[in-house]
């Protein structure tokens, strides 16, 4: 089963072009990141990136991969924060208790 956070991962790794740095972004291990990334890569049945101690190379199928999968991963994050947004406004009825100073309600 597919999930969002391994798209997600993904998608953060070709956008930083490193599986550290995108560790770091996602505050994740590293060793954590590339299982996640075999495993999409194994139920997807395809190789969507090829790495090497050095390099690492989006396949054709990983770029056309990634380019369905950003919008996916973006929309999810702006739904994410704005919710999050929505969720610590303050919000209800208020109500304000104090005496009346009648000199003042006559002016």
């Amino acid at each position: 089963m597919l999930r969002l956070d391994d798209m997600e991962i993904f998608v953060e790794v070709v956008r930083q072009n490193s599986l550290r740095k995108a560790a770091e972004k996602l505050k994740i291990p590293v060793s954590t990141l590339s299982r996640r990334l075999s495993v999409l890569e194994k139920e997807i049945g395809v190789r969507l990136i090829r790495r090497t101690t050095r390099t690492l190379e989006v396949t054709e199928l990983g770029n056309a991969y990634y380019q369905r999968c950003k919008p996916i991963v973006d929309e999810a994050r702006v739904a994410n924060q704005s919710l999050s947004d929505m969720a610590s406004a303050p919000s209800g009825l208020l109500r304000v208790s104090m005496p009346v100073d009648f000199s003042i309600a006559y002016i």
